[in-house]
């Protein structure tokens, strides 16, 4: 059996990594904004910042490492591209909502 000649190169842009982690940190539960995401690359190798607001009461330091975990996870999987790095900063929680039965509910 043969091996089929290589028919190219594929170029991820820092664009294009930008848009791919801002829909992966927006599908997350926890993150009730739009995120701000940069992200800079280096060959197959990328560094990521994303400015999160969260909902609260979230546990901040879990729900990042979730986010941190799944841009790496996701990243790999849709572009080949290794994230080394993703430095996660909290800029904003939002408190649940609630309706209006359960806050009154609430103990006092």
């Amino acid at each position: 059996m043969s091996v089929p000649a290589e028919r190219g190169t594929t170029t991820i842009s820092e664009r294009a990594l930008t848009k791919i982690v801002e829909q992966v940190v927006g599908e997350e539960e926890h993150v009730t904004e739009p995120p701000h995401v940069s992200a800079s690359l280096s060959g197959m190798i990328a560094a990521v910042r994303c400015d999160v607001t969260i909902r609260y009461p979230s546990p901040v330091r879990r729900v990042a490492g979730e986010i941190r975990e799944r841009v790496r996870r996701r990243v790999r999987e849709l572009t080949g591209v290794a994230v080394e790095n993703v430095d996660i900063e909290v800029v904003g929680l939002v408190p649940e909502q609630r309706s209006g039965d359960e806050r009154r509910r609430r103990p006092v």
